[in-house]
């Protein structure tokens, strides 16, 4: 569901009174909330995971699809309210999804539920069917909401099911439909796809919305696992703390590029669905080409390489779609990859190219300088030791809280 274009308009306005020069380190007041006599609804995205293609064999420990089985899928929400409603994905399949019975509760840290399951519908049946290329929305559901409560969406799989979703944290059941049950005896923890590619929430009033979209670093890939540790996440949880409106919603993808298809579709193909369809969305943070960069250094990819310009063009395209929405885009600095699997001094020079251009070119809403926050002093090429996680390419837990810091002044002033 796409947030009303007025009221976007009348939000970037509101947002763009409150947002220093770009380069500048000047604090500005915490961005305004649209009125809500401007907005036709107060549904707004608390949690969300990019859809991605069904995987023809399954990762270690992962599993591709189930069959006569419940598979729960936890998340934590960015946003509290008086009711949510889940939206499923089955956008890029290419047959019909069908599911058998859904329910929803809160959920501890480690899972479990904390309350009796609450059935899902569907235009009032239990039942529903997805067609191939198409989401779908579930009907309201009263459950009051608190930021950085768990939600626990269980899903029962009546026939064999390879959903075309984001791998995240699920926890299976033995065959048959438990959605109803609090305890599930014999349910194992794994990771595989996750039907929910998105929670809203209802409140009194319309939330805003930042949508981090990128590439492994923005999902938060090697932070300590099911913790909420990755840059956006850390990111939510301060905002959250000191009580702010915002949420923050996480469509970053790992392997994913630019310009071209990686582990997914390019985030010029996507980011139409990906971020401007989110509901409540008033800004982007993007964080995305070092894939595209470094491509060219891996066997058989040298076709594949990137000049600095094609990269910038391919920002261009994003800040004018986003702001034809009415929408805020800030740019990341991409960090130093001295060391990776993947650098080379061409596609050094090419970052560095492009990075001067983030800095310099005033065309986005603003920059987020996460190269300042992670690289070594000493050797600014590289991540600081200590803040990568072994591979000078993935920040580590304590290099993502810095990420979420160098965010949270580019966009809040905080």
């Amino acid at each position: 569901m796409k947030a009303p274009r007025a009221s976007l308009l009348v939000l970037a306005a509101v947002l763009a009174l409150s947002s220093p020069a770009i380069g500048t380190t000047a604090p500005r007041a915490k961005p305004a909330v649209v009125a809500a006599a401007t907005v036709q609804s107060n549904w707004s995205a608390a949690w969300g995971a990019a859809p991605l293609a069904a995987v023809a064999v399954a990762r270690p420990n992962e599993v591709r699809g189930f069959s006569d089985m419940t598979a729960r899928q936890v998340m934590r929400l960015n946003l509290g309210g008086e009711a949510v409603r889940l939206r499923l994905t089955n956008e890029l399949g290419e047959k019909t999804l069908k599911i058998g019975a859904m329910s929803v509760a809160l959920a501890g840290p480690d899972g479990k539920l904390l309350g009796a399951p609450i059935p899902v519908t569907f235009g009032g049946k239990t039942e529903a069917q997805i067609p191939p290329g198409a989401p779908l929305l579930s009907d309201p559901i009263t459950l009051p909401v608190k930021a950085m409560d768990r939600l626990s969406v269980a899903t029962f799989y009546v026939e064999p099911t390879a959903p075309s979703a984001h791998r995240v944290r699920l926890f299976l059941s033995p065959q048959g439909n438990h959605t109803a049950k609090t305890e599930i005896p014999g349910e194992v923890a794994s990771r595989g796809p996750g039907l929910v590619s998105s929670v809203e929430v209802r409140g009194a009033a319309p939330h805003p919305v930042l949508v981090a979209i990128g590439d492994s670093i923005t999902e938060g890939a090697g932070s300590t696992p099911n913790a909420d540790l990755g840059w956006p996440e850390q990111l939510a949880a301060r905002i959250a703390a000191r009580g702010g409106d915002w949420s923050v919603f996480n469509v970053g993808v790992s392997g994913g590029r630019l310009l071209r298809e990686g582990s997914g579709p390019s985030a010029l193909s996507r980011f139409d669905r990906d971020v401007l369809s989110v509901p409540g969305v008033a800004a982007v943070a993007v964080l995305e080409g070092i894939n595209d960069i470094g491509r060219a250094a891996q066997a058989g990819y040298a076709s594949e390489a990137v000049t600095a310009d094609e990269v910038i063009a391919g920002y261009r395209q994003l800040i004018a779609r986003a702001h034809a929405r009415g929408v805020k885009l800030y740019i990341g600095v991409i960090p130093p990859f001295e060391g990776a699997m993947y650098y080379h001094a061409a596609g050094e020079t090419t970052r560095q190219a492009v990075n001067a251009w983030i800095r310099s070119s005033g065309e986005a809403d603003g920059v987020i300088d996460f190269e300042t926050a992670l690289k070594d002093p000493a050797r600014p090429g590289q991540i600081l030791d200590g803040l990568h996680q072994g591979d000078h390419l993935h920040p580590s837990d304590a290099g993502y809280k810095l990420m979420a810091e160098a965010a949270d002044r580019a966009v809040f002033g905080k």
